[in-house]
């Protein structure tokens, strides 16, 4: 496997972030066919609300970034938790439950080596050491099977519950996560 590291996101990631979100290819799946297509006026908006997110929710809400060993940016990673009643397709928040959303993108070129699971992996394990969270759930699109292997051999599993609009809900609780993370 690939040495990876992953780190909180940084004033400097902001043009990282801002090319891979403008990409169609890496954001087709995450409902912007055409990429975010976003200015650094945007980005540096984006930034600074979710500085001011984070710090109203004690550090819930985090921006990571996927980097090779030698600090070269090729991914990236948000999660934050759910908030009571939230509802998205079918699916619905369990009531009381510590719940926190979360995915991983990648630049293309490095697609298929296994380094989104390597990397998910990394951001489960980042998320259940960080936070309370009790369940961590991923919708991915339904016409990215790639997606849905990543996120099953990083122990999600399947609810058949429709987000929205092309995307399955994939849950992990904390139990499994300490079950399969274990040895």
């Amino acid at each position: 496997m690939k040495e990876l590291l992953l780190t909180e996101a940084r004033e400097e990631d902001l043009g990282f972030l801002l090319g891979m979100w403008n990409a169609p290819s890496v954001m087709r799946y995450a409902g912007y066919p055409e990429g975010r297509c976003w200015s650094e006026t945007d980005i540096q908006a984006w930034w600074d609300a979710y500085l001011a997110e984070r710090r109203r929710s004690g550090e819930d809400e985090t921006q990571l970034i996927l980097r090779t060993g030698d600090g070269t940016a090729i991914g990236e990673s948000h999660y934050g938790p759910v908030s009571e009643g939230f509802e998205v397709g079918d699916w619905r928040k369990p009531e009381g439950v510590r719940c926190f959303m979360t995915d991983i993108k990648l630049l293309p070129q490095y697609w298929g080596r296994g380094i989104g699971t390597q990397g998910m992996r990394m951001i489960v394990e980042f998320i259940f050491a960080n936070t309370r969270c009790k369940l961590l759930v991923v919708p991915p699109h339904m016409d990215n099977p790639p997606a849905f292997r990543v996120y099953e051999k990083a122990g999600f599993l399947l609810t058949g519950i429709e987000a929205w609009e092309g995307h399955e809900m994939m849950e992990l609780t904390r139990d499994r996560f300490k079950e399969l993370y274990s040895g």
